[in-house]
């Protein structure tokens, strides 16, 4: 999987989950770690939106647990998660034929 379609998958989590939750942020028991780390490169691009420790406050209280992380799209992250979505994807190409040296082949 490339690094964009990777991202893009992040994007589709984090806008799932944040839309299901209510609030719009996805927490720490809801992403892996791994996806965790990629978000940490998307917030480095403008694309997500890491919380800070009042939204984490705030967001412990309304989950009755310590939120140790949370994150949203940010207005780009969902105009880059729209257009990931709505462009074709591309097809794999059919293996080369292998060359014999023949003119006929």
């Amino acid at each position: 999987m490339r690094n964009g379609e990777r991202g893009l998958s992040v994007l589709e989590a984090l806008c799932e989950r944040g839309q299901a939750a209510g609030h719009g942020w996805t927490l720490d028991a809801e992403l892996l770690p791994p996806h965790q780390q990629q978000v940490n490169a998307l917030e480095s691009q403008g694309l997500v939106e890491l919380a800070g420790w009042e939204d984490r406050a705030e967001l412990s209280v309304l989950e009755g647990r310590p939120v140790w992380w949370a994150a949203r799209l940010t207005p780009y992250g969902h105009d880059a998660f729209t257009y990931g979505c709505s462009r074709p994807r591309s097809k794999p190409r059919p293996a080369a034929r292998r060359r014999t040296g023949r003119w006929w082949s």
